[in-house]
């Protein structure tokens, strides 16, 4: 079963904030968190520029049974205050699939990539973004598809130090 690979996206940051602020100061952005197992069903490294364009190196749980990593790069801009970008099937055809850190089967990766291609089609060259909000101790991310709100796809995040020991997992 495809768990839900929570993509990258976004709507607008925390008021009066830079949506990359942390991620400029070293931190990396935790999507769908366990505080208690400090795991994140999606890790992304972001790589920000000046110019407000990023790079990033999203890892994140595809699957539950087994749980299998899919590790991917990616690149966006920041647009009014939103984190965009724009989903790209290659992305995650190039993106390395694992298990337990090392390659699948071929004829399991195979077929984990098929489901994973097949999700992600309704999504495929659309522009996702997100928009940070505080709510309470955490995050909410407002997510928008081609402009268009999309409460169904909000997402739970966090920023974390690489120094924490937080990883990849549901």
């Amino acid at each position: 079963m495809i768990a839900p690979l929570l993509l990258l996206a976004a709507v607008a940051p925390m008021p009066g904030s830079d949506a990359l602020a942390p991620a400029r100061a070293g931190k990396i952005r935790c999507i769908g968190p366990d505080t208690h197992a400090r795991t994140c069903a999606t890790m992304v490294r972001y790589t920000v520029h000046e110019d407000d364009r990023f790079e990033a190196v999203v890892t994140g749980v595809v699957s539950t049974e087994p749980t299998i990593l899919i590790e991917y790069q990616t690149s966006g801009r920041v647009e009014d205050g939103a984190v965009c970008s724009t989903v790209r099937p290659v992305d995650f055809a190039s993106g390395r699939l694992s298990k337990d850190g090392a390659p699948l089967a071929p004829a399991v990766e195979t077929s984990v990539r098929e489901r994973l291609m097949l999700a992600l089609q309704p999504l495929a060259g659309k522009k996702r973004c997100y928009r940070d909000k505080v709510d309470g101790d955490g995050i909410v991310s407002d997510i928008t598809i081609d402009g268009l709100v999309r409460a169904d796809m909000n997402q739970r995040a966090l920023w974390v130090s690489p120094e924490d020991g937080w990883a990849p997992g549901m």
